[in-house]
């Protein structure tokens, strides 16, 4: 079986795991878009961008090379577009994508993500080939604009036409799709997420800040880092002299505040990966104090460093930190029962330590395990997706 793999640069995280383990078991050949904006997201920090607009080989793509030790690099290359998407750049990508599947001759196409240079490569490829979208959120978790809403909606109208095989990585959001899709032959598939290993390629480095919960991840209003500010500032934290960090790029500029006290620090820059790791580690658990959520990678790095967590009861993160296994799970939006899940932990170490205990024996092997994962994928989705 061959599989030719598009996704963009934000999901590498989740890829670089995923195909690592993808290769076991199928010929696979990766496409990985990168956009000015996205050059460092996910698991991806490229200093430079050519200026070139095409498919460059990601042995050949400057800084591409730092990745050699986790990922094949001679499977993937970069769809680069150092402009940004419009009607322009996203045709003469998609008519160079085209190309490559023309070239490899997959037996699956699968795609991340749907926009205009989707819709464009739908409209340019065999129509034979077999075809599988991976739909990360349903719906948008930020407020929308009335274009960008409606640019989205007919992108993934025009792309699920085509790409009619849908994978879903949890069964929250699936009546939304289908109620969406109502009108619209299609197959709906379910995965999910494994741990995001890459981070155990990256050694661990000094603790900066002694005690400390942390957030890690970019900042966007839906979440709730306003919320976990205000609970942390209530909790037993600060009096045992336990500081909150912070780390991630608030991406709009308008959730962060000027306002720093000592016991926060706020890190508002993207995490390079060694940092990330060394962050995670040292702290005592992390907090997800999201208002809305699908499923959420934020998890899947935390659990791969075993580092249990508070998450809010919102999209499927219920399912990934299981309350009382992995950590603590609380109301969301809600200041006071935050507070109540921060203290929990820590007012209860040994509990903490046995939450990671568990994390570490529940994800290294079994169905919680990328090989597991991947295995159910390869014969309940692509087999089938060819046999039918």
């Amino acid at each position: 079986m061959k599989v030719l793999y598009f996704t963009n640069a934000p999901f590498s995280d989740l890829e670089i795991s995923y195909v690592g383990e993808l290769e076991k078991y199928v010929e696979v050949k990766v496409l990985m878009l990168v956009l000015p904006q996205t050059k460092k997201s996910g698991a991806i920090s490229l200093d430079c961008q050519p200026e070139e607009l095409g498919v460059i080989p990601a042995t050949d793509y400057p800084g591409m090379e730092k990745y050699t030790n986790m990922m094949s690099l001679d499977r993937w290359a970069i769809v680069n577009n150092p402009i940004g998407s419009n009607l322009k750049t996203s045709w003469i990508l998609a008519k160079k994508v085209a190309d490559v599947v023309k070239e490899y001759q997959p037996d699956i196409l699968h795609i991340t993500l749907y926009g205009l240079l989707q819709v464009f490569l739908s409209w340019l490829i065999d129509k034979n080939i077999k075809k599988i979208i991976t739909i990360h959120d349903v719906v948008a978790h930020d407020k929308q604009s009335i274009v960008r809403y409606m640019y989205d909606k007919i992108c993934r109208k025009l792309t699920l036409k085509h790409f009619n095989n849908i994978l879903l990585l949890s069964h929250v959001d699936a009546p939304l799709l289908e109620k969406s899709l109502s009108h619209t032959p299609h197959r709906t598939f379910f995965s999910k997420l494994g741990p995001y290993t890459y981070l155990r390629n990256y050694p661990i480095g000094q603790n900066l800040y002694g005690k400390y919960i942390l957030f890690f991840g970019s900042i966007r209003p839906y979440k709730g880092v306003d919320v976990l500010m205000e609970a942390y500032k209530k909790s037993n934290c600060v009096k045992q002299g336990i500081k909150l960090v912070i780390a991630g790029k608030d991406i709009d500029g308008n959730v962060l505040n000027n306002d720093q006290e000592d016991n926060i620090i706020i890190l508002n820059r993207y995490i390079e990966n060694d940092e990330l790791a060394t962050l995670i580690v040292n702290s005592l658990f992390a907090v997800l104090p999201y208002k809305s959520a699908t499923q959420s990678g934020v998890t899947k790095s935390a659990i791969a460093l075993n580092k249990p967590m508070v998450c809010t009861n919102v999209g499927n993160l219920p399912n990934e930190v299981i309350d009382g296994k992995y950590g603590k799970i609380v109301n969301h939006d809600d200041v006071n029962s935050l507070c109540v899940g921060i203290n929990y932990m820590i007012d209860n170490p040994n509990q903490v330590e046995q939450f990671a205990r568990n994390i570490r024996s529940d994800f290294e092997t079994g169905n919680n395990s990328w090989a597991k994962i991947t295995e159910d994928l390869v014969t309940n989705v692509y087999s089938t997706i060819l046999n039918k």
